[in-house]
């Protein structure tokens, strides 16, 4: 629905990629409601929520903050049409600004849309206190069945039969509306009916208004109203459904009474708009309609009641067709016009000529219009998409030797047009196509006003919704397709690179994440511009990314602010940045490299040493060795020696083993420390096998039974 809602703002009505979208949402909806009646989502300012499930992507999240502030707490959605869902889209996206927009729910209502429901926030139960530790106490009122009770014991007429049933309690609506019944001295027939609410249908006849029943109804009905009116919130729309339901229980006569009783709680209250669209769906429209007329006369009616009952007007008496015009009527036209042409002179070569002229438009059989098969391997020549590549390519010819002698603004806007579609339809290489050939366009014409009209095209076409959208296809697209996207970023520009480097700082999904990166890592020294941007960033993973975007292209343009970065707040992104000037200055870096490595504080320097493995920095070999020079005779170094030699394991240059080589000896004396010396034979696994196995032989024969163990899994691998 999010994806179809921006469509309507990128194609006129009735264009086939706009109708086939809304065919799309009604069909979905169709799918995902399956024998239920009704979708329900909870609409939240970021997101839309169905179930335990919150849907939040960026065109869900756009969706519902248009929602949110219309002030929809609920969108329920029964059995919308392709017109239905195309009208309530429109409405969402259009209107006035501020307080002078009317509600949404209402503006359905005045559509004569019925399939789907808006309920508003509702703020009636909130209340106010000046205290924390004060717990409101909870208001107790009354419920349906007690307000209706009361209105039957506020009469003396009450016969025994009803006051033994009243005694023993109400159970259930069955009980409720006999009792109603009995009440009134109404006896009806009734007969089993398995299509009925409650398998009765009742046949009673219409109450005598001289009868003492009459009164007990009115009673009753005033009772409803005054319950309903007097409730707010979930309480308000629970009495309301079990209204519906005794409706459905009673005699016609009966239910039309109560039915306007609580169409007139309803219809006086300015709030109660939604909640007066589902009753009247409820019930029958006429018997709707007929209260609502009746309101009208004896009360001022809310607004949505007043719209309500336009829509139920219109809904009741609708046009009628046209009638055809007599035979006299249509001879005396042809009697009128038929010899001469009121708008000019027509002489009688004119009238002999059109005589005898005369155009035959063959009648083509059912067959050959529906039969498209016939066509054989020409059916691809008659696809929408080569309909629209050949109208792409045709609007660039006649943009191309139009020049500026005419206005091309026409062209460029069914052009944006075509190259949304070729998104939204995944042909990426006719939409490369396109914004190159309207690029090369730009630089050969010579009339400043195209140029000027195609830089505007430009910016468009470039949007922050284009780059959106061609953000998640990369995401989900194939080696193919992702070839075509990168390429079609790449000749977009600055404005399209700059809102991939947004969706790489702003993701946080680290697959994703990585796949942006490779992403735009391959398009090259383009991105450089736009990346000096994020070097500022306060985010220190940002900044960090960015610093490897840079040292992945091979660029040193950026290599001041870099230098600047390797004395950054952040460890990590200091060791970024010496891993990347180490491929332009082996000097300065190193010098940097030895300060992160023997830092005072105990804990940066170990973190330091660990990410020099990570990262995959060869040139910490010798600072790491340097720090295995040497005996710890106290062992107060040991945590930092052991992160040492794990970080030379991921690094695995063979010519740091021979500088280790007292690791993997039995010693006599208690130092190499034993953990440090477990730690060098796990460190094998990194290393070429030719240079490991001498050193793995050597442990299957020591003296500590967990080197030997380390050996021994060394060897079965």
């Amino acid at each position: 629905m999010a994806l179809g809602w921006k469509n309507l703002a990128a194609y006129p009505p009735g264009h086939p990629t706009l109708s086939r979208s809304l065919e799309l949402i009604e069909q979905r909806l169709n799918e995902i409601r399956g024998p239920a009646p009704e979708l329900i989502f909870g609409v939240a300012v970021d997101g839309l929520l169905y179930g335990q499930e919150k849907i939040d992507s960026v065109y869900a999240q756009k969706f519902a903050y248009a929602l949110y502030s219309r002030g929809v707490a609920l969108l329920r959605l029964e059995t919308p049409s392709v017109g239905d869902i195309e009208t309530f889209l429109r409405l969402l996206g259009t209107g006035q600004g501020g307080d002078q927009r009317p509600p949404l729910w209402e503006e359905l209502t005045g559509q004569a849309i019925m399939t789907i429901h808006l309920q508003p926030v509702d703020y009636s139960t909130v209340q106010v206190t000046d205290s924390l530790e004060e717990v409101p106490k909870k208001r107790e009122t009354e419920s349906l069945w007690e307000a209706i009770l009361r209105a039957l014991l506020a009469g003396r007429d009450m016969t025994p039969q009803a006051q033994q049933m009243l005694s023993r309690g109400v159970r259930s609506v069955d009980e409720l509306t006999a009792l109603i019944l009995k009440y009134s001295e109404e006896e009806p027939d009734t007969e089993f009916d398995p299509n009925a609410t409650f398998g009765v249908r009742f046949t009673a006849r219409t109450p005598d208004p001289s009868k003492p029943g009459e009164a007990v109804v009115r009673r009753v009905s005033d009772a409803i109203s005054l319950h309903i009116a007097g409730a707010t919130g979930l309480r308000r729309q629970l009495a309301t459904e079990q209204v519906t339901q005794l409706l459905k229980s009673l005699p016609s006569s009966v239910a039309e009474v109560i039915t306007r009783g609580v169409m007139r709680a309803l219809a006086s209250d300015e709030t109660a708009g939604a909640l007066m669209r589902d009753f009247v769906r409820q019930i029958q429209p006429d018997k709707a309609l007929d209260s609502l007329r009746y309101l009208s006369t004896v009360s001022k009616l809310s607004s949505h009641a007043m719209t309500l009952l336009q829509t139920l007007s219109i809904i009741e008496k609708p046009p009628a067709p046209p009638s055809p015009l007599p035979d006299s009527v249509l001879s005396d036209l042809v009697d009128l016009f038929g010899e001469d042409d009121p708008d000019r002179f027509n002489p009688p070569d004119h009238r002999d000529l059109l005589r005898e002229v005369a155009v035959n438009i063959p009648d083509l059989s059912p067959r050959m219009l529906s039969n498209i098969e016939d066509l054989g391997n020409r059916v691809e020549t008659v696809r929408d998409v080569e309909i629209d590549r050949l109208l792409s390519r045709t609007l660039l010819e006649l943009l191309s030797s139009l020049g500026s002698s005419r206005d091309a603004s026409p062209i460029l806007k069914r052009i944006e047009n075509l190259f949304r579609s070729y998104l939204a339809n995944a042909e990426f290489g006719d939409a490369l196509e396109a914004f190159q050939r309207l690029q090369d366009i730009a630089i050969s014409t010579e009339s400043a006003e195209l140029r000027a009209a195609l830089d505007d095209t430009f910016v468009a076409l470039a949007s922050i919704e284009t780059t959106e959208a061609l953000i998640e296809s990369l995401l989900v697209a194939g080696p193919e397709q992702s070839s075509a996207i990168q390429r079609l970023i790449e000749v977009m520009g600055s404005a399209a690179t700059h809102g991939l480097l947004v969706a790489l700082a702003e993701e946080a999904n680290m697959s994703r994440r990585r796949k942006l990166f490779d992403v735009v890592a391959g398009l090259g020294p383009v991105i450089v511009p736009e990346v000096k941007h994020f070097l500022s960033d306060p985010r220190w993973f940002v900044v960090r990314n960015m610093i490897g975007l840079l040292r992945s292209v091979n660029d040193r343009s950026a290599m001041i602010e870099v230098r600047k970065l390797a004395q950054h707040r952040d460890l990590r992104v200091r060791l970024e940045a010496i891993k990347a000037l180490l491929t332009s200055d082996s000097s300065l870096p190193i010098a940097l490299l030895n300060d992160a490595i023997n830092d005072p504080d105990p804990k940066l320097a170990e973190t330091a040493i660990t990410l020099v493995g990570n990262y995959g920095i060869k040139e910490g070999v010798a600072p790491l060795l340097k720090i295995l020079s040497g005996s710890d005779v106290f062992r107060t170094r040991t945590p930092l020696r052991i992160r040492a030699i794990k970080a030379l394991g991921e690094l695995a240059v063979p010519t740091a083993l021979p500088a280790m080589n007292r690791f993997f000896k039995d010693p006599f004396l208690p130092w190499p420390a034993r953990e440090e010396r477990r730690a060098a034979y796990e460190s094998l696994a990194g290393y070429p096998g030719s240079v490991s196995a001498p050193l793995i032989e050597r442990g299957l024969h020591s003296r500590d039974p967990e080197v030997r163990e380390i050996c021994r899994k060394y060897t079965a691998r």
